[in-house]
């Protein structure tokens, strides 16, 4: 009976055992599991945080790039206007002293120059600066470089009396290519000279384009010239850009020269278009052909130059009245004037770009010159 009980007492005894038991691993397990839920969110906390400052610094990131570039650009520009108001200064210099070689230096960029013949205007900008607007200036250029240096040269324009200065733009890595393949050419070898005398502009008689190719821009003039044939007059049409010159009387004549009057053609090869033509007048407008290279903006640049003789006509006009009025009625003098009044200086208002009102030009600015003459020689008040 006592080892029965004895027996009981251990099951008994063996039963709280494996009840306090599990019911300490349950405790343990409940603590585990608290403890695990928190050890996660603090892992996800942790992550966010980091999600957080990674959002947080690509922003500051995005900030300070943006500062950046907004300060390089503003440097750009305000680099852009102290270059275009030093060309500025340069051109406006130029309208007051022909005769002259200029060069200016900056950080290359995309030259635009640009002349509306809708509002009678040219402008040019660099990269994407605003235009500057130089209403009166004549200005023949092409129409769009990528330089770091732009070379200047001036000429007078005078139709017997001066009208103005015409500005020339190019840059060093173009060349004016004369062509004269008979070596015998009149005009070609009057250009040449006179290139070497005037001006610091790269030019060379042609021989094979090729030769040239670390140019990047090569004008190539020839001429319509009795002393070549036809066929050599011009390089051949379907390999070339060229600009063809025909002066308005043979080399032989007395009466003109290459520098005097004609038509300038503007030849591109490749194209399906007809080759467009329009006149020249003196020396100026020739090579105001030569280095625009481009037919509309030649166009438009003596189109405004034509306005301003007019203006000036017009005061040359007013002024001979005036002397004119201040002379006795039948002195030599006022018939002189008053002659020069009415045939010459009347004939040639309100101009054109067309091969008549040029060649009236022409014909009638000689005319001034010798009545000009005239008048200083008979001691009478000079017309200019």
């Amino acid at each position: 009976m006592k080892n029965v009980e004895d027996t009981n007492s251990q099951d008994i005894l063996s039963e709280k055992k494996s009840y306090i038991k599990s019911i300490t691993n349950s405790k343990f397990l409940m603590t585990l599991i608290r403890h695990n839920k928190h050890n996660r969110k603090g892992v996800v906390d942790v992550q966010f945080n980091w999600i957080f400052v990674m959002i947080a610094g690509f922003v500051i990131f995005l900030f300070i790039i943006s500062i950046a570039l907004s300060q390089k650009h503003n440097a750009e520009n305000q680099m852009s206007i102290d270059v275009m108001n030093q060309i500025t200064t340069l051109l406006n210099g130029k309208q007051q002293t022909p005769n002259m070689y200029s060069e200016i230096s900056f950080t290359r960029a995309d030259v635009v120059f640009t002349c509306d013949p809708s509002f009678n205007l040219f402008s040019f900008k660099i990269a994407n600066a605003q235009p500057i607007m130089l209403p009166v200036d004549m200005i023949f250029a092409p129409k769009q470089v990528n330089t770091n240096k732009l070379l200047v040269w001036s000429q007078p324009f005078t139709l017997g009396f001066p009208v103005g200065v015409f500005t020339y733009v190019t840059t060093p890595d173009a060349i004016i290519l004369i062509y004269n393949k008979s070596a015998t050419s009149t005009y070609a070898n009057e250009l040449f000279t006179d290139l070497n005398i005037t001006s610091n502009i790269s030019h060379e008689y042609m021989t094979d384009e090729n030769d040239y190719s670390n140019f990047a821009r090569r004008t190539i003039v020839c001429f319509n010239d009795d002393a070549n044939p036809p066929s050599n007059s011009c390089p051949i049409a379907q390999n070339y850009d060229y600009i063809k010159i025909s002066p308005a009387a043979p080399a032989s004549s007395s009466v003109t020269s290459l520098f005097d009057y004609g038509t300038v053609t503007f030849h591109k090869k490749g194209s399906t278009n007809a080759d467009k033509s329009s006149p020249y007048i003196t020396k100026a407008g020739l090579y105001g052909a030569i280095f625009s290279n481009s037919n509309d903006f030649y166009k438009c640049q003596m189109s405004r130059a034509l306005t301003q003789f007019e203006i000036k006509r017009e005061l040359m006009q007013t002024r001979m009245i005036l002397i004119q009025n201040d002379l006795p009625d039948e002195s030599d003098c006022r018939v002189t004037i008053n002659e020069t009044l009415e045939s010459e200086i009347m004939s040639m208002q309100n101009p054109v770009l067309s091969p008549i009102d040029i060649t009236n030009l022409y014909t009638q600015s000689n005319q001034l010159d010798i009545k000009n003459t005239y008048l200083a020689l008979y001691s009478c008040p000079k017309l200019y």
